[in-house]
């Protein structure tokens, strides 16, 4: 649910004919811009004193972290992961083109 809004919402700001790695970055950007506020509140609600204050303190103090996370450490080392556990698909997508 949350990966069709932010592809959508991504493609807004980018176009598909934009470079691959833009295109990448801009749909992580919105999945990190949907998930963290999500996350934030359910956590606030959990562990915390639930008011609107409490929750903008932990979204403010989760979102610089989640996004520095995401497109420098988790994005591509998961991408990084996935291109070497199916590096034959990949290679056989790339011949047939």
């Amino acid at each position: 649910m949350v990966a069709k809004l932010a592809t959508r919402l991504a493609f807004t700001v980018v176009r598909p004919t934009d470079r691959p790695q833009l295109i990448t970055y801009a749909i992580s950007t919105m999945i990190v811009c949907i998930m963290c506020p999500t996350m934030s509140l359910i956590a606030t609600l959990l562990f915390k004193e639930p008011s609107f204050g409490t929750w903008v303190q932990t979204f403010g103090c989760n979102m610089p972290m989640a996004l520095i996370w995401q497109l420098l450490f988790c994005g591509p080392l998961a991408r990084l992961i996935f291109r070497t556990l199916f590096r034959r698909q990949l290679a056989a997508a790339r011949s047939a083109h």
